[in-house]
């Protein structure tokens, strides 16, 4: 055998070791594909509930510095790609592997009664989703918006003061000074 078969035969056994490799890591995905995929409805609808909650969270940035511009920096209402990324990185990855460790209690814990855990986890994600989107909307409203945004803010917290780290009360007593006068 020359040199060059050896060296050959060589590589050959290192590119059966990645074969075998990528054959097992292909398994092992596909097998969770499989495993998990009741779970992939539940996760497009929780991430759709948070991307939209985010939009709102960005709509109620411009209405604020809109409403007080001396108090809030216009940087507060332009999209930033830092706050989304916090989004992308950790609020749905850890609402998703709710989804999935819930599933996984679901058919692996409770296997002798039926018990949706994985719909109720989403459900419940997708209420706090939904209560903070009106919360967003109704947050930081002028008087001539409409009665349902009044009603709503008797019912829930205005998130203006949460957002920018402003008092509420403070801003709204210097407007009506300065309407006064």
């Amino acid at each position: 055998m020359t040199l060059l078969n050896k060296n050959k035969a060589t590589m050959d056994h290192g590119l059966n070791y990645f074969k075998i490799l990528f054959i097992a890591i292909g398994g092992y995905v596909g097998f969770l594909i499989k495993e998990l995929n009741p779970t992939f409805p539940l996760m497009i609808i929780v991430i759709i509930f948070i991307l939209y909650d985010t939009w709102t969270a960005y709509q109620l940035n411009k209405r604020a510095s809109e409403q007080y511009p001396d108090k809030v920096l216009k940087e507060n209402a332009k999209f930033r790609s830092f706050s989304f990324a916090k989004v992308i990185r950790s609020t749905i990855p850890k609402r998703l592997i709710l989804i999935i460790l819930a599933y996984l209690v679901e058919h692996w814990v409770f296997v002798y009664m039926d018990v949706p855990l994985s719909y109720i986890v989403a459900g419940i994600i997708c209420f706090e989703q939904a209560w903070s989107i009106l919360e967003n909307e109704s947050s930081c409203r002028g008087e001539k918006e409409g009665m349902f945004w009044k009603l709503l803010q008797k019912i829930m917290i205005d998130k203006t003061e949460r957002h920018f780290d402003v008092n509420l009360d403070e801003l709204k007593d210097k407007i009506d000074t300065e309407k006064e006068k």
